[in-house]
């Protein structure tokens, strides 16, 4: 007897069978084991998938678990840096060290222009680094896009 095992390869299921076929006419041909494996995908997913797009099912929530790791970097960051300046004397408690009010939008952009050529207060320069520490790390996709202007950084 010969051993065959067929496959049934589909969109969203693997079929199986091992079957023993028969030879010589006064044997019989008998089904071993048969099976079936389900992956039932979502709309997208199966699209993708039609498509040849090589994304894996895991893929979105890898993206999602790095999105909450990055955010919570940037929280210990910011509260380091915090815990930082209160343990120099920089700042206290009462501190503001976001822009509050009307007209103050770009009063730390101000600030850190100006610090360049004129002393600015403590306060004025925790401001600035909370700014700093904020966006670290971030590069804007015009000057990505833009080869001279990513050679002059």
């Amino acid at each position: 007897m010969k051993r065959i095992l067929g496959l049934d390869l589909g969109t969203t299921s693997i079929g199986w069978a091992l079957v023993n076929e028969k030879e010589e006419e006064k044997e019989n041909s008998s089904i071993v084991r048969v099976g079936v494996r389900v992956n039932p995908l979502t709309v997208d997913e199966r699209d993708n998938f039609e498509k040849g797009k090589a994304i894996t099912t895991n893929a979105e929530r890898t993206l999602k678990r790095s999105m909450r790791r990055n955010l919570q970097r940037y929280k210990l960051r910011r509260e380091n840096l915090i815990e930082c300046l209160k343990d120099n004397h920089i700042i206290t408690d009462d501190s503001i060290l976001c822009e509050t009010g009307n007209k103050t939008t770009f009063e730390t952009y101000r600030n850190r222009a100006k610090a360049v050529n004129e002393e600015v207060s403590l306060t004025e320069f925790a401001r600035i680094l909370l700014m700093i520490n904020k966006k670290r790390g971030y590069k804007s996709s015009r000057k990505a896009n833009n080869s001279a202007a990513s050679c002059s950084l």
